[in-house]
C-alpha cells in the first residue's frame, strides 16, 4: 500500500504534471515569494512555505519525481481537474487531507438536504415579500429583496431533480 499523500505537489505549485524544470523553478519562485513567513503574516505561512519547498525538491529530482508520480497515479488520474491549480493562492480550496473539492465523494443525503433547504429559503423569502406587499402595504421597492430568493430557487431546484 503506497504512503498516504498529504497534497498534490503539482497543484500546490500550480503546474501541469508534464511540467519541465524551468516551469517548476518559475512556479516555485512565485509561490515562495507569496508564502514566505517574512512576507505572509498568516499563522499557516511557515507550514505552507515548507510544503512548497518540499514539492519543489521532490519534483526537481528526476528519480524522486518518478516515484512520486507513481504514488500519485494511485490517488488521481493525470487528466483530473486537480492536475492544475485554478486559484491564485496555493493550497486554497483544499482540505487537511490534501484533496480538492472535486476529489471528494458526494454525500447524496447532505447534497439533497442542502438543496431542499435552499429551495425552502428561496420560496419563503419571495412569497413572504410578495405577501407583505399585497396584504401589509409594504412599498414595492421591497421587491428588490426577492433577488436572493430568485437566484437560489433555480439552482436548488436543479439539485433536487433526478439525473
Amino acid at each position: 500500500m503506497p504512503k498516504t499523500l498529504r497534497y498534490d505537489h503539482y497543484v500546490l505549485l500550480g503546474i501541469p504534471r508534464g511540467a519541465n524544470e524551468q516551469q517548476i523553478k518559475q512556479a516555485y519562485r512565485e509561490r515562495v515569494k507569496r508564502c514566505h513567513p517574512d512576507r505572509d503574516p498568516s499563522p499557516q505561512a511557515t507550514k505552507l512555505f515548507r510544503a512548497v519547498h518540499e514539492a519543489y525538491t521532490e519534483l526537481m529530482d528526476p528519480a524522486r519525481r518518478t516515484i512520486y508520480d507513481e504514488r500519485l497515479r494511485h490517488y488521481r488520474p493525470s487528466n483530473s481537474a486537480s492536475s492544475t491549480i485554478r486559484t491564485t493562492q496555493p493550497g486554497r480550496g483544499r482540505s487537511r487531507s490534501g484533496r480538492t473539492e472535486a476529489d471528494r465523494p458526494v454525500n447524496r443525503v447532505a447534497f439533497l438536504g442542502l438543496h431542499i433547504t435552499g429551495l425552502c429559503f428561496g420560496v419563503s423569502l419571495v412569497s413572504g415579500i410578495l405577501l407583505g406587499i399585497v396584504f401589509l402595504d409594504w412599498p414595492p421597492i421591497a421587491l428588490l429583496f426577492c433577488a436572493p430568493g430568485l437566484a437560489i430557487i433555480p439552482d436548488s431546484w436543479s439539485g433536487i431533480r433526478p439525473e
